[in-house]
């Protein structure tokens, strides 16, 4: 396991994707409900599109932009759309205002 920075507590919107760009990583979808922050793969399981940046977030819920495929932000389980596949999640640290990772 390694510890990856992602970026900092104050770039991410309230309700709104953040995309996570690391060197030498795929890209992150991040998202802050709250106090939570949640993590998961930026592509969808369905067709690949970026769940950040073509993804609408509805609570605990993003929906995929293209085919409406939905995942749970806290599990990354498909809950409705073309693909049965979970989205990858990520635990999450947070440490002197920055985001964390394990990968």
């Amino acid at each position: 396991m390694q510890n990856l920075l992602l970026c900092q507590v104050s770039d991410i919107p309230e309700d709104e994707a953040f995309q996570a760009i690391v060197p030498g990583h795929d890209a992150f979808a991040v998202y802050k409900l709250g106090e939570e922050i949640f993590v998961i793969q930026d592509a969808c399981t369905h067709a690949g599109a970026s769940l950040s940046l073509e993804g609408q977030q509805d609570g605990h819920k993003v929906i995929c932009g293209w085919h409406e495929n939905t995942f749970d932000l806290r599990t990354g389980e498909a809950l409705s759309g073309p693909c049965p596949t979970p989205v990858r999640t990520y635990p999450v640290r947070i440490e002197n205002g920055s985001v964390f990772i394990e990968t």
